[in-house]
Protein backbone atom coordinates (compact mmCIF):
# COMPACT_ATOMS: atom_id res chain seq x y z
CA UNK A 1 0.00 0.00 0.00
CA UNK A 2 1.46 3.57 -0.80
CA UNK A 3 1.20 6.06 1.81
CA UNK A 4 2.28 9.31 -0.25
CA UNK A 5 1.19 12.26 1.49
CA UNK A 6 1.31 16.05 1.44
CA UNK A 7 0.84 19.17 3.28
CA UNK A 8 -0.51 22.31 1.49
CA UNK A 9 0.60 20.72 -1.78
CA UNK A 10 3.87 19.86 -0.90
CA UNK A 11 5.94 16.24 -0.19
CA UNK A 12 6.23 15.50 3.02
CA UNK A 13 9.29 14.21 4.37
CA UNK A 14 8.43 11.65 7.32
CA UNK A 15 11.71 11.12 8.94
CA UNK A 16 12.45 15.11 9.02
CA UNK A 17 9.54 15.99 10.67
CA UNK A 18 9.62 13.02 13.22
CA UNK A 19 13.29 14.43 13.75
CA UNK A 20 11.91 17.79 14.42
CA UNK A 21 8.99 16.97 16.31
CA UNK A 22 11.45 14.80 18.95
CA UNK A 23 13.59 17.73 18.88
CA UNK A 24 11.40 20.40 19.71
CA UNK A 25 10.13 18.18 22.63
CA UNK A 26 13.52 17.20 24.32
CA UNK A 27 14.23 21.06 24.16
CA UNK A 28 10.93 21.73 25.90
CA UNK A 29 10.69 24.30 28.43
CA UNK A 30 8.73 22.17 31.24
CA UNK A 31 11.13 19.86 32.42
CA UNK A 32 7.81 17.30 33.15
CA UNK A 33 7.63 17.09 29.83
CA UNK A 34 11.16 16.59 28.66
CA UNK A 35 11.86 14.02 31.50
CA UNK A 36 8.31 12.22 29.81
CA UNK A 37 9.44 12.89 26.18
CA UNK A 38 13.20 11.17 27.25
CA UNK A 39 11.35 8.01 29.29
CA UNK A 40 9.12 6.77 26.54
CA UNK A 41 12.10 6.87 23.93
CA UNK A 42 14.36 5.14 26.25
CA UNK A 43 11.21 2.74 26.63
CA UNK A 44 10.70 2.56 22.41
CA UNK A 45 14.22 1.88 21.98
CA UNK A 46 14.36 -1.19 24.76
CA UNK A 47 11.34 -2.72 23.25
CA UNK A 48 12.63 -2.39 19.46
CA UNK A 49 16.06 -3.68 20.71
CA UNK A 50 14.73 -6.73 22.55
CA UNK A 51 12.95 -7.44 19.89
CA UNK A 52 15.11 -7.13 17.22
CA UNK A 53 17.91 -9.06 18.90
CA UNK A 54 15.54 -11.98 19.50
CA UNK A 55 14.69 -12.05 15.85
CA UNK A 56 18.27 -12.12 14.49
CA UNK A 57 19.25 -14.76 16.85
CA UNK A 58 16.53 -16.78 15.97
CA UNK A 59 17.11 -15.88 11.96
CA UNK A 60 20.63 -17.09 12.87
CA UNK A 61 19.77 -20.09 14.35
CA UNK A 62 17.22 -21.29 11.62
CA UNK A 63 20.33 -20.89 8.74
CA UNK A 64 23.46 -19.48 9.86
CA UNK A 65 25.18 -16.42 7.99
CA UNK A 66 23.17 -17.00 4.60
CA UNK A 67 19.86 -15.63 5.84
CA UNK A 68 21.32 -12.94 7.74
CA UNK A 69 23.65 -11.65 5.19
CA UNK A 70 20.50 -11.68 2.18
CA UNK A 71 18.90 -9.83 4.65
CA UNK A 72 21.01 -7.00 5.13
CA UNK A 73 21.94 -6.23 1.61
CA UNK A 74 18.77 -4.35 1.45
CA UNK A 75 19.78 -0.76 2.79
CA UNK A 76 16.62 -0.47 5.07
CA UNK A 77 17.18 -3.67 6.59
CA UNK A 78 20.95 -3.10 7.04
CA UNK A 79 20.22 0.18 8.41
CA UNK A 80 17.62 -0.52 10.95
CA UNK A 81 19.58 -3.60 12.36
CA UNK A 82 23.29 -1.24 12.51
CA UNK A 83 21.67 1.55 14.54
CA UNK A 84 20.92 -1.27 17.36
CA UNK A 85 24.07 -2.68 17.12
CA UNK A 86 23.41 -5.93 15.85
CA UNK A 87 25.55 -5.98 12.43
CA UNK A 88 29.06 -4.27 12.71
CA UNK A 89 29.59 -1.41 11.13
CA UNK A 90 31.73 -1.53 8.15
CA UNK A 91 32.98 1.74 7.54
CA UNK A 92 35.16 0.78 5.04
CA UNK A 93 33.36 -1.17 2.68
CA UNK A 94 30.94 1.48 2.95
CA UNK A 95 33.59 3.53 1.56
CA UNK A 96 34.92 1.28 -1.01
CA UNK A 97 30.68 1.24 -1.97
CA UNK A 98 30.65 5.45 -2.88
CA UNK A 99 34.05 5.26 -4.46
CA UNK A 100 33.05 2.66 -7.11
CA UNK A 101 30.28 5.25 -7.92
CA UNK A 102 33.08 7.44 -9.54
CA UNK A 103 36.10 4.94 -10.20
CA UNK A 104 34.98 3.92 -13.82
CA UNK A 105 35.16 7.88 -14.50
CA UNK A 106 38.84 8.02 -12.81
CA UNK A 107 40.02 4.71 -14.34
CA UNK A 108 39.21 6.46 -18.19
CA UNK A 109 41.76 9.05 -17.33
CA UNK A 110 44.90 6.22 -15.79
CA UNK A 111 43.60 7.05 -11.85
CA UNK A 112 42.93 4.61 -9.36
CA UNK A 113 42.41 4.86 -5.97
CA UNK A 114 43.16 3.04 -2.77
CA UNK A 115 41.46 3.38 0.48
CA UNK A 116 43.86 2.74 3.61
CA UNK A 117 41.55 3.32 6.35
CA UNK A 118 38.38 4.75 7.52
CA UNK A 119 38.83 6.61 10.84
CA UNK A 120 35.85 8.10 12.20
CA UNK A 121 34.49 10.51 9.57
CA UNK A 122 38.05 10.85 7.70
CA UNK A 123 38.97 8.54 4.64
CA UNK A 124 42.32 8.06 4.32
CA UNK A 125 43.79 7.34 0.48
CA UNK A 126 46.62 6.50 -1.86
CA UNK A 127 45.94 7.43 -5.68
CA UNK A 128 47.86 5.49 -8.60
CA UNK A 129 47.92 7.20 -11.72
CA UNK A 130 49.18 5.25 -14.98
CA UNK A 131 50.24 8.40 -17.75
CA UNK A 132 48.59 8.35 -20.69
CA UNK A 133 49.80 8.97 -24.48
CA UNK A 134 48.58 12.21 -25.85
CA UNK A 135 46.48 12.70 -22.79
CA UNK A 136 47.17 15.58 -19.77
CA UNK A 137 46.77 14.17 -16.37
CA UNK A 138 44.01 15.02 -14.43
CA UNK A 139 44.17 17.81 -11.94
CA UNK A 140 44.63 17.03 -8.26
CA UNK A 141 41.89 19.02 -7.09
CA UNK A 142 39.68 17.54 -10.23
CA UNK A 143 40.24 14.16 -8.88
CA UNK A 144 39.49 15.25 -4.86
CA UNK A 145 36.22 16.84 -5.81
CA UNK A 146 35.26 13.70 -7.27
CA UNK A 147 35.83 11.52 -4.88
CA UNK A 148 34.71 13.93 -1.73
CA UNK A 149 31.27 14.19 -3.87
CA UNK A 150 30.79 10.64 -3.46
CA UNK A 151 31.92 10.03 -0.44
CA UNK A 152 29.42 13.26 1.00
CA UNK A 153 26.56 11.09 -1.55
CA UNK A 154 27.26 7.94 -0.12
CA UNK A 155 29.27 7.58 2.96
CA UNK A 156 27.07 8.63 6.03
CA UNK A 157 29.13 10.71 8.35
CA UNK A 158 32.11 11.63 5.72
CA UNK A 159 34.24 14.80 6.64
CA UNK A 160 37.25 14.87 5.40
CA UNK A 161 38.88 13.44 2.55
CA UNK A 162 43.10 12.59 3.34
CA UNK A 163 45.94 11.80 0.53
CA UNK A 164 48.69 9.66 1.66
CA UNK A 165 52.24 8.62 0.67
CA UNK A 166 52.01 9.35 -2.86
CA UNK A 167 51.96 12.60 -5.56
CA UNK A 168 49.26 11.36 -7.77
CA UNK A 169 51.51 13.57 -10.38
CA UNK A 170 54.72 10.72 -10.02
CA UNK A 171 55.65 8.34 -12.18
CA UNK A 172 53.22 5.31 -12.66
CA UNK A 173 52.79 3.04 -9.99
CA UNK A 174 54.72 -0.34 -10.99
CA UNK A 175 51.71 -2.27 -9.34
CA UNK A 176 48.49 -0.42 -11.52
CA UNK A 177 49.73 -0.83 -14.68
CA UNK A 178 47.67 0.77 -17.19
CA UNK A 179 46.05 -2.45 -18.89
CA UNK A 180 44.74 -3.63 -15.41
CA UNK A 181 42.97 -0.18 -15.42
CA UNK A 182 40.80 -0.49 -18.36
CA UNK A 183 40.06 -3.99 -17.23
CA UNK A 184 39.24 -2.38 -14.45
CA UNK A 185 36.46 -0.41 -16.02
CA UNK A 186 34.74 -3.25 -18.35
CA UNK A 187 31.31 -3.71 -16.07
CA UNK A 188 30.46 -7.60 -15.16
CA UNK A 189 26.36 -8.86 -16.14
CA UNK A 190 24.18 -10.47 -14.37
CA UNK A 191 21.20 -12.39 -14.96
CA UNK A 192 18.56 -10.44 -13.42
CA UNK A 193 14.62 -10.67 -14.34
CA UNK A 194 12.75 -12.11 -17.72
CA UNK A 195 12.46 -9.29 -19.93
CA UNK A 196 8.29 -10.09 -20.22
CA UNK A 197 8.74 -9.38 -16.42
CA UNK A 198 8.91 -5.81 -16.74
CA UNK A 199 5.74 -4.62 -19.41
CA UNK A 200 6.40 -1.01 -20.71
CA UNK A 201 5.87 1.85 -18.02
CA UNK A 202 6.17 -0.67 -14.93
CA UNK A 203 9.18 -1.04 -12.65
CA UNK A 204 10.12 -4.20 -10.61
CA UNK A 205 12.61 -4.76 -7.79
CA UNK A 206 15.04 -7.74 -7.85
CA UNK A 207 18.55 -8.75 -6.27
CA UNK A 208 21.16 -9.86 -7.72
CA UNK A 209 24.57 -10.57 -5.94
CA UNK A 210 22.67 -8.77 -3.01
CA UNK A 211 22.23 -5.89 -3.99
CA UNK A 212 18.47 -4.36 -4.82
CA UNK A 213 17.97 -3.00 -8.58
CA UNK A 214 14.42 -1.50 -10.09
CA UNK A 215 14.13 -2.47 -13.21
CA UNK A 216 11.43 -0.35 -15.31
CA UNK A 217 10.87 0.30 -19.27
CA UNK A 218 10.00 3.43 -20.72
CA UNK A 219 9.01 3.93 -24.27
CA UNK A 220 10.74 0.43 -25.17
CA UNK A 221 13.66 0.90 -23.48
CA UNK A 222 14.59 -1.22 -20.16
CA UNK A 223 16.56 1.48 -17.36
CA UNK A 224 17.92 0.03 -14.14
CA UNK A 225 19.06 2.07 -11.03
CA UNK A 226 20.09 1.23 -7.46
CA UNK A 227 16.42 0.31 -5.86
CA UNK A 228 17.09 3.30 -2.50
CA UNK A 229 16.11 7.15 -2.61
CA UNK A 230 19.01 8.99 -2.17
CA UNK A 231 21.17 8.84 0.67
CA UNK A 232 18.34 7.10 2.58
CA UNK A 233 17.51 3.22 3.49
CA UNK A 234 14.82 3.07 1.72
CA UNK A 235 13.60 1.31 -1.38
CA UNK A 236 12.18 2.84 -4.18
CA UNK A 237 9.74 0.19 -5.58
CA UNK A 238 7.00 0.64 -3.58
CA UNK A 239 6.71 4.31 -5.13
CA UNK A 240 5.19 4.35 -8.92
CA UNK A 241 6.69 5.02 -12.76
CA UNK A 242 4.98 8.07 -14.14
CA UNK A 243 6.92 8.00 -17.88
CA UNK A 244 10.33 8.03 -16.87
CA UNK A 245 9.92 9.76 -12.95
CA UNK A 246 10.02 7.26 -10.25
CA UNK A 247 7.98 9.01 -7.37
CA UNK A 248 8.94 7.82 -3.87
CA UNK A 249 6.31 6.73 -1.92
CA UNK A 250 8.61 7.62 1.03
CA UNK A 251 9.03 10.94 0.40
CA UNK A 252 7.92 11.89 -2.15
CA UNK A 253 10.98 12.38 -4.12
CA UNK A 254 11.00 12.27 -7.90
CA UNK A 255 14.09 10.81 -9.99
CA UNK A 256 14.53 10.24 -13.66
CA UNK A 257 15.02 6.59 -13.82
CA UNK A 258 17.05 6.85 -17.12
CA UNK A 259 19.72 8.95 -15.19
CA UNK A 260 19.69 8.71 -12.23
CA UNK A 261 19.28 12.73 -11.67
CA UNK A 262 16.76 13.94 -8.47
CA UNK A 263 13.67 16.15 -10.41
CA UNK A 264 13.00 18.05 -7.45
CA UNK A 265 16.32 18.58 -5.75
CA UNK A 266 19.39 18.23 -5.29
CA UNK A 267 20.84 14.77 -5.41
CA UNK A 268 20.29 11.74 -7.77
CA UNK A 269 20.75 7.73 -7.26
CA UNK A 270 22.94 5.44 -8.85
CA UNK A 271 22.49 4.42 -12.52
CA UNK A 272 23.27 0.14 -12.82
CA UNK A 273 23.88 -0.56 -16.53
CA UNK A 274 21.37 -2.92 -17.83
CA UNK A 275 21.33 -4.86 -21.26
CA UNK A 276 18.71 -7.33 -22.26
CA UNK A 277 19.84 -10.49 -23.90
CA UNK A 278 18.00 -13.44 -25.49
CA UNK A 279 14.57 -12.46 -23.55
CA UNK A 280 16.72 -11.65 -20.37
CA UNK A 281 16.92 -8.41 -18.81
CA UNK A 282 21.34 -8.62 -17.24
CA UNK A 283 22.56 -6.05 -15.20
CA UNK A 284 25.78 -5.08 -14.16
CA UNK A 285 26.43 -3.93 -10.61
CA UNK A 286 30.14 -4.73 -10.40
CA UNK A 287 32.76 -4.44 -12.42
CA UNK A 288 36.16 -6.56 -13.23
CA UNK A 289 38.97 -5.46 -10.26
CA UNK A 290 42.38 -5.75 -12.49
CA UNK A 291 43.43 -2.51 -10.92
CA UNK A 292 43.18 -3.72 -7.22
Amino acid sequence: MHHRESTEGAARDVFAEVDRAMSELQSHPDAAVRKAVATMLEGIDAVHRAGLTHLVQALHGLSGDTLINRLIADPAIRMLLMSYDLIAVDRRLQAEEALDTVRGHLHEHGVDVEIQEVVGGVVYVRLHVARQEGRDALPLDRIRADLEAALREFLIGFQELEFRDRDPHAPPSAIVPLEALRRANRPVYHDALDADEVPEGTMRATMVNDVSVLVGRVAGEVYAIRNQCGDSPLPLDLGTLEGAEVHCSWHGCRYDIRSGRRLDGEGRVQVVPVTTEAGRIRVAIDVETGAR
